[in-house]
């Protein structure tokens, strides 16, 4: 069942465990029309102490889903996109705050999950906010440098699974790869791996980011 807390910002799918200690927590970011219901069904694939918890994008679409931002359009300039962006960006840290302190989550351990636009925030707040956001799994999307707070060459250490598929019409592959080439002489804990699939998690995908996710727990 989708919250409405209204003390948080985003409206929310959670799924707790059922120990009294610290639990690591995944905070999952949808993209564009889509909403809290797409990723949470990985949910169960996960270690049973993880707090899962999935957020629903702030934009109500004309043609149903939610958003994070507006896409180019005519209608739509680039500015006014790229701060829908940031007010999202301000939500989700507004959200995750709140949600630590309302679940008995570690604090030292929340990380990221986002696909295609959820994955660009996701790129952003792992960078923006490391004081809340230990690592991310980053899936078919790519770095906005104009949401991110640092020049990207003062951007170290980052703990990211990067995926993207070779046949995605939605993004093209090529745009995840130069965001990875941007940053990946600073950061060598960033792991990039392309699929043969378009925009979507096949399972070879899904299984390398679990993985991932147990070696790099804490």
């Amino acid at each position: 069942m989708t919250k409405n807390n209204n003390e948080i910002p985003l409206k929310f799918k959670i799924k707790t465990n059922n120990t009294n200690k610290l639990s690591p927590c995944l905070i999952l970011l949808h993209g564009y029309g889509s909403n809290e219901d797409d990723l949470f069904s990985l949910a169960d694939y996960f270690p049973d102490d993880y707090i899962i918890i999935s957020l629903r994008a702030p934009i109500n679409l004309p043609m149903g889903g939610y958003a994070w931002s507006n896409i180019n359009s005519n209608l739509i300039n680039e500015y006014t996109i790229l701060q829908e962006a940031k007010n999202s960006l301000k939500l989700i840290y507004q959200s995750i705050q709140l949600l630590t302190n309302n679940y008995n989550i570690n604090k030292k351990d929340v990380s990221l999950i986002g696909f295609s636009q959820g994955c660009i925030l996701s790129w952003a707040l792992l960078v923006n906010y490391p004081e809340i956001i230990r690592r991310a799994v980053t899936l078919s999307g790519y770095i906005i440098p104009d949401l991110i707070d640092l020049p990207l060459d003062k951007i170290f250490n980052l703990t990211v699974f990067n995926s993207h598929g070779i046949s995605d019409q939605m993004i093209p592959v090529s745009k995840a790869r130069d965001s990875f080439n941007l940053i990946k002489k600073n950061n060598p804990n960033i792991l990039y791996k392309e699929y043969d699939q378009g925009h979507g998690i096949n399972q070879e995908n899904l299984n390398d980011l679990l993985e991932w996710v147990k070696v790099t727990s804490l």
